[in-house]
């Protein structure tokens, strides 16, 4: 039995519906999750955009004063858009969101067309479907990050080069030039696309053909172009994050360079923390055993059957270990960038192409064991014990992955997000907030504020980040609070568990907070104080 290209059709279409539904749950959310510190300053970067300074170059946060406040950031493919969207719509948390889930099901799509070109639609099926289903795509996919945007650009141009070593036609290579390096600028990370694609290259039209000095020099020159053009930015980027405060750099700190392999190592390299994100929401546990089957099992060969894309005249070779090349690409992230990956971990985002193609391989391998066991005369895949096994493992990858993405749709920093609402009701247009939310650091508060000011203790160079504020650390707190007090800011909010913890820690700082400001608002879930100015 054949399945016919309008039924193939049908059945991609129907995936991405599936998708479609899963991601737009819950999109009105405000960025009040598990990722709301990250999804608070993109959002902030695209008000800025929508009401101060259009210039893509100049991304800007928030949380550091009266400004200017530019970051050395990616390039701000998501924020500028949801702010192009905010002309049209008005500004709402579900733009942002959604212009992440559009990037996801782009994605879907160019995944099953890059799984056609190495493998065969049939595969590409199952890999879009898992991808559809896949939990950590699913919750990240719908999160105001630039993650679903880079992944879904970088997926695009590998099949785009994939077709330009296939067919030679130069608009293909110009194409997946161009989309692989908006990927990048959109998230560096992106660059590990390389490792697949190079492998595609050679693998599919050989190294004589790669090598012959006209094809090396079309495919060096857009290399060069490529680079140049993310070397630029990135060093505009790099430029931005010296001249201005506070002096941030997007992904700094986090690296193999700055802490040292002996400390990774005793950290056991961060993987039983690894292995803890996967299990619980990125993956779980039936798609680990998937993935890993996947990888274990040979690759189909692309020879242009009846249920491949059709071959081409000038077809060269094939590339049936691409996702496993992509596979090795993140695990030389990961050597790197350990600590980066654990403690933003829709980082990972970037495996979930290959491991979706990978997944859906090991399911219809499957599958078609079950038709053996049932004792069908052909081992197909589509025998009706295999479409029952399929559909099975399917709504198994669903049904877990489901039930265990309510950590990550939580709202952990709800009391923050009143409280920023509340400090937007008290406060004028010109005032600066300062912020104590649940999480130190999270600027989710003075996002809804809509004002600028200072997330407390401030991000300055000279001053510590803490998870928590230990206790006895009053002075430094009294004098934090006086310098932003000279500054001009004119209002203090807190959460009502951090000032049980400011209590309970430092209570000559509560002591000094009761001297130098006025309570003007409480509520169950927040505290709001009017800064007196400092007497002259």
């Amino acid at each position: 039995m054949k399945i016919s290209s309008r039924t193939q059709s049908y059945l991609l279409i129907a995936i991405l519906i599936v998708a479609a539904i899963l991601r737009l749950d819950q999109i009105k959310q405000p960025f009040i999750d598990y990722f709301s510190w990250r999804e608070a300053s993109t959002a902030m970067m695209a008000d800025n955009f929508y009401r101060r300074n259009w210039n893509i170059f100049y991304p800007e946060i928030s949380w550091d004063g009266p400004g200017p406040s530019y970051n050395g950031r990616e390039f701000q493919t998501v924020s500028y858009i949801a702010a192009l969207l905010y002309v049209l719509v008005g500004q709402h948390d579900w733009v942002g969101r959604s212009v992440a889930v559009m990037f996801g099901l782009w994605g879907i799509f160019a995944l099953y067309k890059l799984i056609s070109s190495v493998w065969d639609r049939e595969r590409a099926l199952m890999g879009a479907a898992v991808m559809a289903l896949l939990p950590g795509s699913i919750y990240i996919e719908r999160q105001f990050l630039p993650d679903p945007a880079m992944v879904a650009l970088v997926t695009t141009s590998c099949w785009l080069l994939v077709a330009y070593c296939k067919t030679e036609r130069l608009q293909y290579l110009l194409l997946a030039t161009g989309i692989a390096t908006w990927g990048i600028l959109t998230k560096l990370t992106g660059l590990i696309v390389g490792f697949p694609m190079i492998y595609a290259m050679f693998a599919i039209q050989g190294y004589k053909r790669i090598l012959q000095p006209k094809k090396l020099i079309t495919i060096a020159m857009a290399t060069v172009c490529s680079l140049a053009l993310i070397i630029a930015y990135y060093l505009w980027a790099r430029y931005l994050y010296l001249t201005y405060p506070p002096h941030h750099f997007a992904g700094a700190g986090s690296w193999l360079w700055d802490q040292g392999l002996a400390k990774w190592l005793s950290e056991q390299y961060y993987l039983p923390k690894v292995y803890e994100s996967f299990k619980s929401w990125l993956w779980t546990k039936p798609v680990i055993v998937l993935v890993f089957v996947g990888i274990l099992l040979r690759p189909p060969q692309w020879n242009g059957n009846s249920e491949s894309e059709q071959p081409l005249k000038d077809t060269y070779g094939k590339a049936p270990w691409l996702f496993h090349w992509w596979v090795l690409g993140v695990a030389m992230y990961y050597f790197i960038g350990a600590k980066h990956l654990v403690d933003q971990p829709y980082n990972f985002h970037l495996i979930n192409p290959a491991a979706a193609a990978l997944a859906g391989h090991a399911i219809l391998a499957l599958a078609k064991l079950s038709a053996k066991i049932a004792s069908f005369a052909h081992q197909s895949a589509r025998s009706p014990a295999a479409l029952a096994a399929i559909a099975a493992i399917l709504l198994m990858i669903g049904g877990v992955g489901h039930r265990n993405l309510w950590i990550m749709y939580h709202p952990y920093a709800e009391q923050s997000h009143k409280l920023g609402l509340a400090l937007r009701q008290i406060s004028q247009p010109g005032d600066l907030v300062a912020t104590i939310p649940n999480e130190i650091g999270n600027p989710i508060a003075i996002y809804y504020s809509q004002r600028r000011g200072w997330v407390f203790p401030p991000a300055w160079p000279d001053v510590v980040w803490w998870d928590e504020i230990p206790p006895g650390d009053d002075k430094i707190l009294i004098s934090l609070l006086d310098q932003i007090r000279s500054k001009g800011a004119d209002w203090l909010g807190i959460v009502k568990p951090q000032k049980n913890k400011l209590q309970k820690n430092t209570p000559k700082f509560i002591e000094y907070l009761a001297r130098t400001c006025e309570l003007k608002q409480e509520s169950p879930d927040w505290l709001i104080y009017r800064i007196l100015p400092q007497k002259q």
